[in-house]
Order: C-alpha cells, then sequence, then structure tokens
C-alpha cells in the first residue's frame, strides 16, 4: 500500500471566506436603521399619577401630543418573531456547512482513493473487462459485476445425486447480473448476490437475493492474481447459468426430458 501524500493545498483552506460568500466585504458594519431607537420613552410615569394628574387640571379636555404604552403582548410578539428569524437563518448556515462539509469529504475520499486503492483497482478493471465483468462500488460492498444483455435464459437443471441433467422446455428464470462483494477475502454467504426476472432456483428471493454458495464456499478470493481471480469468476459464471436441484430454494414445475450427466458439475448446493 502505497503512502498517503499530504493534501496541497490542505482540505478546508479558505472555508471560512467560502462560507461568508465572495461578494461580502472583510469587515462590513453593522449599520442600524435611523428609527431603531424610535419608541424609547422619553419620559416614563405611572399610571396611577396619570390618572392623578388629569383629575387635578379640573378640565373637561385636554390636549395630548403623545403617549407610548409598551405592553408585555407586544414584547412576547416581539419575542417570537425574533426567534423565527434565528430559526430560519440558522437553518440556512446549517445547509450551507453542510454542503461544504460533503463536498470536502468527497474530495478527500477520491484522493483516498487515488493514492491508496486506486491504482490496483484500475489494473483489476482491466484484467476482467474483456470476460465481461465490471467494477461496481456501493456503500458496503465493492462489487465485481457480469451483466446480462440480453437476459440469460436460465433452462437447465443439474442433480449430482441421480447424476441427471434436466432440460426445461421453458426458462426457469432470466438471469440479469451476478455480483460479487470482492472485499469478503473468501466466498462465503452473501459473497455472490443474483438480479434475475422470476426466481432463480438457487436465489433466496426474486428480483435480487443472496445466492447459495454451495461448492464455492471457502474459495479464496485471489485480487492478487488476476488469472486465478478470473478463473473463479467464470466458475461462478457457470454455476448460476445452471441451477442445482438437490438444494434449490423450489423445485420448478415447467416440462423437461432428463439426460444422464457425464460431467464432473459442481454447483450450488
Amino acid at each position: 500500500m502505497s503512502e498517503i501524500k499530504s493534501l496541497n493545498p490542505p482540505l478546508n483552506d479558505a472555508f471560512l471566506r467560502r462560507l461568508k460568500g465572495k461578494d461580502q466585504e472583510e469587515n462590513p458594519r453593522m449599520d442600524f436603521p435611523r428609527d431603531v431607537m424610535k419608541n424609547i420613552l422619553q419620559r416614563e410615569i405611572s399610571s396611577k399619577d396619570l390618572v392623578e394628574r388629569l383629575q387635578k387640571t379640573k378640565q373637561d379636555k385636554i390636549s395630548v401630543k403623545e403617549i407610548i404604552l409598551d405592553s408585555e403582548i407586544d414584547f412576547i410578539n416581539s419575542i417570537k418573531q425574533l426567534k423565527s428569524v434565528f430559526e430560519e437563518e440558522l437553518s440556512e448556515a446549517i445547509e450551507k456547512v453542510n454542503d461544504l462539509y460533503n463536498n470536502e469529504l468527497l474530495k478527500l475520499q477520491q484522493i483516498y482513493r487515488s493514492e491508496v486503492i486506486g491504482g490496483k483497482l484500475l489494473e483489476l478493471v482491466k484484467a476482467v473487462a474483456p470476460s465481461g465483468w465490471y467494477l461496481l462500488m456501493k456503500d458496503s460492498s465493492v462489487n465485481l459485476c457480469r451483466f446480462y444483455t440480453p437476459s440469460y435464459e436460465v433452462i437447465t437443471g443439474i442433480s449430482e445425486k441421480k447424476s441427471m441433467v434436466y432440460d426445461y422446455s421453458e426458462p426457469v428464470c432470466y438471469l440479469k447480473a451476478i455480483y460479487v462483494n470482492i472485499l469478503h477475502d473468501k466466498v462465503t454467504y452473501g459473497t455472490i448476490h443474483l438480479a434475475s426476472e422470476m426466481q432463480h432456483p438457487n436465489c433466496d428471493k426474486d428480483i435480487f437475493g443472496q445466492a447459495c454458495a454451495g461448492n464455492l464456499e471457502g474459495r479464496e478470493i485471489p485480487l492478487d492474481d488476476t488469472e486465478e481471480l478470473l478463473q473463479l469468476l467464470n466458475e461462478i459464471s457457470l454455476t448460476y447459468q445452471r441451477f442445482h436441484l438437490d438444494s434449490s430454494y423450489y423445485t420448478p414445475t415447467t416440462n423437461f426430458i432428463t439426460r444422464k450427466d457425464t460431467t464432473l458439475w459442481k454447483t450450488a448446493i
């Protein structure tokens, strides 16, 4: 495994500047509207004092220039509005940070794969591609896949116990793809998955499911030897282009004819 090189420039460089945006000033001033302090009382008196003064005037009519009342309800509504604005701004800020973080994480993953396993994977892909196998990377698996276009008609069953081959009059299923998880160092249950139209007799589910490993169980997956790897992949292809009747999940009911099996065929059990 090659040594991971340090990043140049390092990740997250100028991160805060990117958060702020290109068109923003370095030190923007906080300018308040001119009327922001408009409702501050110049003089404050109690309601009781106001009533007493009005009574002492002994006048039926008086002239009032301005009375400003600060109520609890107005204060609470202002706080609610401020909270709503804050939550909206915070949500936008979090979303922006997450987007930048995901971009940096993707960049780091790409560099890591290139430095650590990129070269080996490219060699592997070049070796298996001529035989119809391709690399497919998922969240929890790295698969070598073979796709059948058009779908492969599976019409042959094998019984080792009876040493018989069963040729069916109609396809039992249509094999679309085989997936081999090469993160496993050996073939085990869960290493091989099949995609098919109608359930493959040696697969636990219709459409997409785990295949029985059978006699392939325990076989090493030699990523360091492409010739041996290709041999294993070809055996896997031949295995699931047929099916093993001695240990199938179900027995096909389609009409068939039988013939003696003269080969040393081994398949999923």
